[in-house]
């Protein structure tokens, strides 16, 4: 009876053996297939170096780590990884969804920037990459108990039947994890917002270095004072949204915001074109969308100009991403 019962639990342990096996060559190759999204995230999209750079750096940290435990749960001969693989798992997937809450720090809305984020397959795929992993590891779990213990279990006991301590300990490492993401959370959302591109100047600054002088409150710049085909950069309605005001040919006057409808980039003017560095929309001077992705046309300001030719912004005009 005794034999039976320990060839009983022989069997079940190399039948453990076997399936965590193969949980680790999931978990690893999710984890190397979360890199790889990762990596060409980082490759591919500009805006996450130009407009969020933080963001950017967070990225590569989770990107590494996923590197580095993929690599080990693949070539080393252990189980110990399989719990805290599914641990970073819910912390990539809580910092990933919780970027979203930065968007006004962007100037973009919470809900267009959600949809600006899944519309990247990739980093769908890091997404789905992590839950395989959370899934997997958990899965894993029960097989890795039963190779701890001495005793045969059944299949309920391997499923079901979890001791206080193991509660304690799971229950323990979320909480701690949800922490941490809270607290990355808030520190990105309280940090410094990025700069402005480097064309960005205060009221009155000229595209080629020349400054307006003696302008009333409000005012932008003067009429008399700027050169055709200057650009006059000015921030409206608040700090950190800039706008180009272009003198032309006939002597009038109009301004357009430099933040591009797509995913409020800051936008460049060179050769009679507006370009957005981040995903290479491109604008004419009138706004107009000369090459996507951009969605719709730069929206413009409205102006006003006063018997001595000061220019002030009287409201914006057209619709965009950025709030």
């Amino acid at each position: 009876m005794k034999a039976s019962k320990q060839q009983e639990l022989k069997n079940s342990k190399s039948q453990a053996r076997k399936a965590l096996k193969n949980f680790k060559r999931y978990i690893g190759i999710s984890l190397l297939a979360s890199f790889a999204f990762g990596v060409y995230l980082l490759a591919t999209d500009k805006s996450l170096w130009l407009l969020a750079v933080s963001h950017a750096y967070g990225l590569v940290a989770i990107s590494v780590i996923d590197l580095i435990l993929g690599i080990s749960i693949l070539f080393l001969d252990t189980n110990k990884l399989l719990i805290p693989s599914g641990g970073w798992a819910v912390l990539t997937i809580l910092l990933q969804i919780g970027d979203i809450a930065t968007a006004p720090q962007y100037k973009m809305t919470p809900q267009y920037f959600a949809h600006y984020l899944f519309s990247l397959w990739a980093y769908d795929g890091l997404l789905i990459a992590q839950g395989v992993i959370i899934v997997v590891a958990l899965s894993g779990r029960s097989y890795q108990k039963m190779l701890a213990k001495k005793k045969v279990l059944t299949y309920f006991d391997m499923g079901l039947k979890n001791s206080r301590r193991d509660f304690l300990q799971i229950g323990g490492t979320i909480g701690a994890l949800f922490l941490i993401a809270g607290v990355l959370g808030v520190w990105t959302i309280f940090s410094t917002p990025p700069p402005s591109a480097s064309q960005t100047s205060q009221n009155g600054q000229v595209g080629s270095g020349q400054t307006t002088s003696n302008l009333p409150s409000g005012a932008v710049a003067n009429i008399n004072q700027m050169t055709v085909g200057t650009p006059v950069y000015f921030d409206y309605p608040s700090s950190g949204y800039t706008n180009m005001l272009m003198k032309k040919s006939d002597g009038t006057v109009s301004a357009l915001s430099m933040l591009c409808t797509h995913v409020c980039c800051q936008c460049e003017y060179a050769s009679g074109e507006i370009y957005c560095p981040c995903h290479g929309s491109l604008f004419d001077l009138s706004g107009k969308v000369l090459r996507g992705p951009a969605p719709v046309a730069l929206p413009s300001v409205e102006l006003s100009i006063d018997s001595k030719g000061n220019i002030f912004p009287l409201k914006m005009n057209g619709s965009s991403a950025c709030v």
